[in-house]
């Protein structure tokens, strides 16, 4: 592959969420930040837009309402180091006539993590929404106080809600230590949580008044994981990062029992605090794109070739906290939150 590399701003001290969005009539992204700092539209050119706020900051997980194209849910105040987030809550961003964006509170939930909507089989939208502590840590790794899952269903008008009428949520596991990454599948079906126990899928209702229906598919320390046919056999692999926050990436293959997974791979190189991945496509071909905080800082492809799995360096000492790809006039493109440095970079993806 060959990369171009396109810096959009450099002065988003640690940016941290991607989120796609289509809003004012275009298709766009925003990025957000992790410190005090803006939620920023770009078109997909990288054009810079308006912000979406100013601050204050805080934002782990940023997305696209369902259904809607003029609003963003976000984590709200959720604040390093210690993960402090005792004031962290899920909140809605609807685009007035003006431009401007009106932000009301969705719920209070603290140290809100990661969050998706999934849909169920009756076609119910649900809210899933993780936490990665229950208080605010004492000191470095202390993890004495586990985070939770929680759900609600959603309903169609989330500007019925705000700080005084809040979505209710229900907590649907406990004790879920290191509770960190989260995927959600494509179509929405399911949602993967990674914690210190492993990766759990978790399905919601399939009618009303039914339980989650919710499955332990590989036992080892998860940071992050994504989804992705890598070796082209029909049947996805699952990409984890390991330990929290780890410096170790795998690739796991669905086994010969239903809901097993095997370790078919393991990067023999040491990569320090992995933290970004993404998984899909790029110029047609299969593949996960991941970052590493520290060290070599890179931005890494993740692909299937000739029998072999294999890691290619896309960009080197930029830090990436989040990536996320899109295809715009024919071409892919990789955007990466390069926290580390303060930067947000698009790339355009071209097939060697």
């Amino acid at each position: 592959m060959r990369y171009e590399k396109k810096v959009l701003a450099t002065d988003m001290v640690k940016c941290y969420a991607i989120g796609m969005v289509e809003a004012a009539g275009e298709k766009s992204f925003v990025v957000a930040t992790e410190k005090d700092g803006p939620i920023r539209r770009f078109a997909l050119d990288g054009t810079q837009r308006e912000n979406v706020c100013d601050g204050p900051g805080g934002v782990m997980t940023v997305m696209q309402t369902p259904g809607r194209t003029d609003q963003l849910m976000s984590t709200y105040k959720f604040f390093s180091p210690n993960f402090g987030g005792d004031d962290a809550k899920i909140v809605t961003y609807t685009r007035q006539g003006d431009g401007s964006w009106k932000r009301q509170v969705l719920c209070d939930l603290p140290y809100v993590h990661r969050f998706g909507v999934l849909e169920g089989a009756d076609g119910q939208k649900w809210l899933i929404a993780c936490t990665i502590k229950s208080a605010c840590r004492e000191f470095k790794n202390d993890w004495k106080t586990p985070g939770a899952v929680y759900a609600a269903k959603l309903p169609e008008n989330l500007e019925d809600f705000d700080e005084d009428h809040q979505l209710e949520l229900m907590c649907i596991t406990n004790c879920q230590l290191q509770n960190h990454g989260f995927y959600t599948a494509p179509d929405r079906s399911y949602a993967l949580v990674g914690t210190a126990a492993g990766a759990f899928r978790y399905v919601p209702p399939a009618s009303d008044g039914g339980d989650w229906q919710i499955d332990c598919l590989v036992v080892q320390p998860t940071s992050d994981m994504c989804m992705v046919d890598l070796d082209g056999d029909g049947k996805e692999e699952m990409v984890t990062i390991s330990t929290f926050h780890g410096d170790t990436l795998s690739v796991w293959h669905e086994g010969a029992e239903p809901d097993t997974y095997e370790k078919v791979w393991e990067d023999p190189l040491k990569r320090a605090f992995l933290h970004a991945i993404w998984s899909g496509k790029l110029a047609g071909e299969p593949c996960a794109v991941l970052g590493n905080r520290k060290d070599g800082r890179d931005l890494l492809r993740l692909y299937h070739e000739n029998g072999e799995y294999r890691v290619e360096i896309i960009d080197h000492d930029c830090g990436p906290a989040n990536v996320w790809a899109f295809e715009d006039g024919g071409i892919d493109h990789i955007i990466a939150a390069n926290r580390e440095t303060n930067e947000v970079a698009l790339y355009a993806v071209h097939a060697e």
